[in-house]
């Protein structure tokens, strides 16, 4: 039974009591879609600070492969970054002479073989045969980088497992 538009409760006895409406009965549970809203917002605000902070890469690992591959450097005092970057953190910014004239030549190696990128009287071509980088002066085939020193040989007194079990003199 309603009362004026208010919904209604019958009492121990019987009688129907007038109830008060309640805000709550009326308003659903908001929690799922505060937090599915936060989610979203965050996701958001996420993408774009990584997108307008991070700054796009011109340095690409398949440019270092094609790199590689052309003049079989894998492995070798070439095959880093340090081919076409001044520092180890590859960006557009720190291109050496070399990674310049490759970006200018629309990444295109065969392009620049010939040029002396680094001005030091040594084509391109001419350094990375020799193993030199070809965009750093200092490096050039009269001026090869002194290969790292090898290890010293490990010599082991002791002998490997089951043998160290085994008494030094047999009978």
């Amino acid at each position: 039974m309603r009362l004026l538009g208010h919904a209604t409760e019958r009492d121990l006895g019987g009688r129907s009591m007038p109830r008060e409406p309640s805000s709550r009965s009326n308003r659903k549970l908001s929690f799922p879609r505060v937090f599915g809203g936060v989610a979203v917002l965050s996701a958001v605000i996420s993408a774009a600070g990584f997108g307008l902070l991070v700054s796009t890469a011109e340095s690409k690992p398949e440019y270092l492969a094609e790199f590689n591959s052309r003049y079989k450097t894998a492995g070798s005092h070439l095959d880093t970054c340090s081919t076409c970057h001044a520092s180890p953190s590859p960006s557009k910014e720190n291109l050496n002479p070399y990674g310049k004239d490759f970006g200018a030549a629309n990444h295109d190696f065969g392009a620049i073989e010939g040029k002396d990128s680094d001005g030091d009287g040594f084509s391109n071509i001419d350094e990375i045969k020799a193993g030199t980088f070809p965009g750093d002066p200092n490096e050039n085939p009269n001026k090869k980088p002194a290969p790292p020193p090898k290890p010293a040989p490990t010599t082991t007194t002791t002998k490997p497992f089951p043998f160290n079990l085994l008494p030094d003199k047999l009978p």
